[in-house]
């Protein structure tokens, strides 16, 4: 009982603090150097040239064709809102680098979507997509992409052509693999595959060397690869509510871990060396078998990190 009320709390603030980043993205995503216009009449009007526009939760239930006339827009937000189809329309901004979608009503992504030659940022979480175009490939510039609650079942292999992704949110989709090629995006930094159908993580993974956060909790992995140390950037490891049952000693080389969370899985024992992870600071175990004998072996060899059984 009190394991279960903490894993719920622990899931609770995991949420709270990814609305805060939520909040702190979207805020600074515009510059605010310049002017950010909420309003599309006087956007329209205006004398000077309009770059950014922000039509967040005005009930639109399409895209305003006239947005198309404001030719120099790099950022649009058009979040919080009906949209269920892209006008073609949208595709006429070549300059757009930022393009905010997220909890609308879009069903799918057209292939006109190649035509943002300049777009780094994408987002198109919480909609109704459960596929995307083979066009993504052509986004080059694209560094920034949110994807998370869709019915994604799978992802098309020209992902990995998008060489300047390092942020990747895939969370709570249907996946239960990635395409050989998306083991090419060698920038990825934060991964976030949560809430989806892996089984298994194999050797392909190990080539995302700049991983910094991996993120799988909620799904079904039983084992992880034996050279796991190959991800050697790896700060935050977060593998909740999964089927492991031990972890490979090479975990214990990740000498860049500071979060490392493991809850709620069929784990009794941990590698022998954890003693060696000298910059872990918080360890969550709540929710598997471990005997005291254990707990009090991992305390004694991690004195300055904070660890919930």
């Amino acid at each position: 009982m009190l394991t279960d009320l903490f894993l719920f709390y622990m899931k609770k603030l995991f949420y709270f603090i990814f609305f805060l980043q939520s909040v702190v993205f979207y805020a600074q995503d515009a510059d605010t150097n310049k002017t950010v216009f909420l309003s599309l009449d006087e956007a329209m009007v205006s004398q000077e040239k309009v770059t950014q526009l922000n039509l967040r939760d005005q009930q639109l239930f399409k895209f305003p064709s006239e947005v198309s006339q404001l030719q120099y827009l790099q950022f649009l937000n058009l979040m919080l809102n009906s949209i269920e189809y892209l006008d073609t329309n949208l595709f006429k901004l070549k300059n757009l680098e930022t393009l905010i979608l997220r909890q609308n009503a879009i069903k799918f992504l057209p292939e006109e979507i190649q035509k943002f030659k300049k777009l780094k940022k994408l987002d198109v979480a919480v909609n109704k997509l459960s596929k995307l175009p083979t066009e993504i490939g052509k986004l080059k510039k694209l560094q920034y992409l949110y994807l998370s609650l869709n019915s994604i079942t799978s992802l098309p292999e020209t992902i990995g052509n998008c060489k300047n992704i390092e942020f990747f949110e895939l969370d709570n989709n249907q996946l239960s693999q990635l395409p050989n090629s998306f083991f090419k995006l060698k920038k990825i930094k934060t991964l976030n595959l949560s809430g989806n159908q892996f089984y298994e993580i194999d050797e392909q993974w190990l080539k995302l060397k700049s991983l910094k956060e991996l993120n799988l909790e909620n799904n079904k992995l039983y084992s992880f690869p034996d050279n796991l140390n190959e991800l050697k950037n790896l700060e935050i490891l977060i593998v909740n509510n999964n089927l492991l049952s031990q972890l490979p000693e090479s975990l214990t080389a990740l000498n860049k871990l500071t979060f490392l969370s493991l809850g709620n899985n069929n784990i009794t024992k941990l590698p022998q060396k954890m003693d060696s992870l000298k910059n872990l600071r918080t360890l969550i175990l709540a929710g598997n078998p471990i005997d005291k004998n254990e707990q009090i072996r991992i305390k004694k060899a991690l004195p300055n990190c904070a660890i919930y059984f």
